[in-house]
């Protein structure tokens, strides 16, 4: 007696099953054979493997080991540097230090020169003044001019120029404020004399001739009219309207006055011996 043919619902689900397994054994079998076949391969490679890997191993190590000695060299280096920075700065500094030494020691040089030019100068000035008035340089400058001489017609001794009226026409200058004389070109200091000789007058023991030329450095503008008012000026203002003496003054731009011969100085030695007798 033959079974009742299954309802068709269950023929279904028993062919899905069926299915279902040949499809999950094919699969295991696919990744099986692809996985021994993985892992053979890896048996081949896995050598070279591992001696690039020591390779890369070594080669990472020395890497490591020269940039450790290279830093280690860079640190002693940037040391080295900053030493030398330091050591340079500090040798700026000692090099500004002494340009400000010597800054200071020429402004104080300067200063001395320039005290010491003033100094001369003055003394330069002092001299001058001295000389001017010892007659030991000449001089020139702005003055005036005075001429004197004897009456045309002189018939006696008071109508002709003396030594006196000399002496007071000259010490008349040096009142009103002269800082140079001269008679005739013969400078006058503090040693000259002015005095007779006979019928000449003599300056610097040298005889002057008519007419008698008196020059003197001083302010033209202030110098006659002080001359007027001294006693020498008064004189000769009397000599001019009592005896007709000529007396002529004019102010000038410029007068030069030859400075004095310089004297003959002489040594006295004791004759030898002398000292014992």
């Amino acid at each position: 007696m033959t079974n009742p043919p299954p309802p068709p619902d269950d023929r279904d689900r028993q062919a899905a099953g069926l299915l279902d397994r040949l499809t999950a054994t094919s699969l295991d079998e696919d990744y099986a054979h692809v996985a021994a076949r993985r892992d053979a391969g890896a048996g081949v490679r896995s050598a070279p493997m591992l001696v690039a890997l020591a390779v890369l191993g070594l080669l990472l190590t020395t890497a490591a080991v020269q940039a450790a000695r290279t830093a280690s060299t860079q640190e002693r280096s940037r040391e080295s540097l900053v030493a030398q920075v330091q050591d340079r700065r500090a040798e700026l500094l000692r090099v500004r230090d002494r340009l400000r030494e010597v800054r200071r020691d020429i402004t104080r040089a300067a200063e001395r020169r320039a005290t010491a030019a003033a100094a001369a100068t003055e003394l330069e000035l002092r001299t001058r003044r001295i000389g001017a008035v010892a007659g030991t340089v000449p001089v020139t400058g702005p003055g005036v001019r005075i001429t004197v001489d004897d009456r045309p017609d002189a018939t006696n001794r008071r109508e002709v120029v003396l030594d006196e009226d000399l002496q007071r026409l000259v010490n008349g200058l040096w009142v009103a404020g002269a800082e140079a004389v001269a008679i005739n070109g013969e400078r006058l200091t503090a040693l000259s004399a002015v005095r007779g000789a006979g019928e000449a007058i003599t300056v610097n023991f040298r005889s002057l001739r008519r007419p008698y030329v008196v020059e003197a450095v001083g302010d033209p503008a202030e110098l006659p009219a002080r001359f007027l008012e001294s006693a020498g000026g008064a004189w000769w203002l009397n000599l001019e309207s009592l005896y007709q003496l000529r007396f002529d003054m004019s102010s000038e731009d410029s007068v030069t006055l030859p400075a004095v011969p310089a004297p003959a100085l002489r040594q006295v030695r004791p004759p030898p011996g002398g000292a014992d007798r």
